[in-house]
């Protein structure tokens, strides 16, 4: 056995049968932000792009792989993409979707016909956002909340069970990884948000 397969069955071992949570973001969608829409359409774009499963190409690095293989249980928010990903990380388990885990809601229609790639109203949306217009989108308040709730689930769930993955959405791992950090749980500020980037938060 070679050391670089040593290490890795100490790892997995250790994973195990310690408290961990994992927090991965989805892989690419077959929608992508760099497609041209118009202000006014970014409610239809968001439809689309909720719905979207994930390319055939975007394919999980193998240590994703083993920390989905070797988790005791795999969570994912009920959007389709969060749910696809789950399956292609590890198709012998199936994943239990909770609405807890779902990406915040920040979208909303912008009156203007100019048209732009998705990508730039999405930032656009999301500075709004940022600055507490959520007239037409969830509010901070209930983000942060929602976040609040997700990160007591995980907490609860590895320290009955040990380590567990949550395959989610970059923004709400995001909030979720903040209040980690409130609970004790030691781990990055800001996850891995890249398409299938994972971090790990530990006691």
């Amino acid at each position: 056995m070679t050391v670089r397969s040593c290490l890795k069955l100490r790892f997995v071992k250790y994973f195990k049968e310690s408290a961990c949570i994992v927090l991965v973001r989805h892989g690419k969608p077959t929608i992508l932000p760099q497609e041209w829409i118009s202000g006014r359409e970014l409610p239809q774009f968001a439809n689309r792009y909720q719905a979207a499963g994930i390319l055939s190409s975007s394919l999980p690095p193998e240590n994703v792989r083993t920390l989905a293989r070797s988790a005791k249980m795999v969570f994912t928010s009920d959007i389709f993409r969060a749910v696809h990903s789950a399956q292609i990380l590890e198709p012998t388990v199936t994943p239990v979707s909770n609405s807890i885990f779902r990406e915040i809601e920040f979208w909303f229609e912008f009156p203007s016909n100019l048209r732009l790639p998705a990508q730039i109203w999405i930032i656009l949306a999301r500075l709004l956002w940022d600055f507490g217009y959520s007239h037409h989108s969830q509010s901070q308040v209930d983000a942060k909340e929602q976040a609040k709730k997700a990160a007591v689930f995980l907490e609860q769930q590895s320290c009955e069970a040990g380590s567990v993955v949550l395959v989610g959405h970059g923004i709400t791992n995001l909030f979720i990884a903040r209040e980690l950090k409130k609970l004790g749980w030691r781990g990055p500020r800001i996850p891995n948000m890249a398409h299938w980037g994972c971090t790990i938060y530990s006691l």
